[in-house]
């Protein structure tokens, strides 16, 4: 089964389960809030992601009843993404009836600015060790917010099912604000196993609906494991390989077990969670039941006109590289999420989907008559885009206006989608 289809059925059952909500603040809540940078990107009403959840936060904290216990943590909020602070989580607000700190909490929610990267494996253990001593409610409830994936080491829905065995009382729910595939995913396989329920939203009055949800929703009765004397081994499969290698790595144990290729697209494997490379980028939490078939449904994005020098190919939050396109290898194998592609000082964003192939679409331009040093080429705004030089006499750029600069003379030309130009310099 595929790993998406699976979490979409995992829903619906999640749906016909919890049919009850709590009516009456019998559980302690810990408030996680996404602040990381991918939270200043504006959603399509133009409102940007953490205005949106600061606007949420406050038609939560404002409705709940005053006897309601609640904590506050963010993430991301304390160190820019270039940083890579992999430790930027942040109790704002410990555990005490909303009513005796109602402003305290808006104020502090209000200050929030996003910025850094995205620890959800440390926050959510900081968070459920928060509530440890909330003995006094039968219930303790982790509600997470975020619009991406985990950008620091460790797996979170692995650590989510470890914090769900060692306290019966632990309800972990996630909110996908605005996601791509690859968090989605992520997101509701931490809920799965923390006995919570995934939600999702793109709007403020959405995020405010799915909160409210989250508040009221019931823990979910996960499945008792059934022992049996020989159990069969799980099945990992890559659906769309190619000639590139991925590693498939135990999260137990961090070592890697086999690999995935267009050679050997499916491996047996114990049950369990496992991460799997895809360039310079891991796929966490891929679960691997008995007996069960888990299908790996990535993406290839491809330019056809690569040059020999090469395309950094970034992830979108932290701008960290995972791979490079190039004349020799102009396709790649990617996990389904959203990323930028280099074409010198340009960047290119685009987002792949489950079982598709992404053709970027770019212009190859070559020069005959440069001289050995290195020419800038500029944008119509003026901004320094790559150089060229009697040994680089070629480049690879999206279609438009460009201006070569020899110093003595400027050279305008356009590039069109289908056309290979060469320009004779005087």
């Amino acid at each position: 089964m595929s790993l998406f289809r699976y979490s979409v059925a995992a829903m619906l059952l999640a749906g016909f389960t919890q049919t009850t909500h709590a009516e009456t603040p019998d559980r302690s809540i810990a408030l996680i809030i996404d602040a990381s940078g991918s939270m200043k990107a504006r959603l399509d009403n133009g409102q940007a992601r953490i205005d949106a959840a600061k606007d949420a936060v406050e038609a939560l904290v404002r409705g709940l009843p005053d006897r309601q216990r609640l904590a506050l943590w963010a993430y991301g909020h304390q160190s820019p993404t270039k940083a890579r602070n992999c430790r930027d989580t942040q109790l704002l607000s410990s555990f005490q009836p909303i009513g005796d700190n109602r402003a305290e909490v808006l104020r502090l929610s209000r200050e929030l600015k996003p910025q850094g990267y995205t620890p959800i494996t440390l926050v959510l253990e900081q968070a459920a060790n928060g509530l440890k001593p909330e003995t006094a409610s039968p219930s303790r409830v982790v509600i997470l917010v975020s619009d991406g994936k985990e950008t620091c080491e460790g797996d979170p829905c692995a650590v989510a099912r470890a914090l769900a065995k060692a306290d019966s009382g632990l309800v972990v729910h996630t909110i996908g604000f605005a996601v791509d595939v690859a968090a989605r995913y992520q997101l509701q396989c931490i809920a799965r196993v923390g006995r919570g329920t995934y939600f999702e939203a793109d709007t403020t009055p959405r995020l405010v609906e799915r909160l409210s949800a989250a508040v009221k929703t019931v823990a979910i009765t996960v499945p008792a494991e059934i022992k049996t004397q020989s159990k069969k081994p799980g099945t990992l499969r890559l659906a769309s390989p190619s000639a590139s290698r991925h590693e498939v790595i135990s999260v137990e144990t961090g070592k890697t077990i086999t690999k995935l290729s267009a050679v050997t697209s499916s491996v047996e494997l114990p049950a369990g969670f496992y991460n799997v490379k895809f360039g310079n980028q891991l796929w966490r939490s891929i679960e691997v039941r008995d007996g069960e078939a888990t299908v790996i449904e990535t993406a290839i994005v491809e330019l056809p006109t690569a040059s020999f020098k090469g395309h950094d190919i970034r992830d979108w939050e932290t701008g960290e590289v995972v791979g490079t396109l190039s004349s020799s290898k102009a396709s790649m194998n990617l996990m389904p999420s959203s990323y930028t592609l280099s074409f010198g000082n340009i960047s290119v964003p685009f987002t792949l989907e489950p079982g598709k192939r992404k053709i970027i679409e770019a212009v190859s331009v070559s020069f005959a008559g440069l001289p050995i040093n290195s020419r800038m080429i500029y944008d119509e705004a003026g901004k320094e885009v790559i150089d060229v030089s009697l040994m680089r006499s070629s480049a690879t750029l999206p279609p438009g206006r460009y201006v070569l600069d020899l110093l003595k003379t400027k050279v305008p030309f356009e590039l069109k989608l289908g056309e290979e130009p060469h320009i004779e310099l005087e």
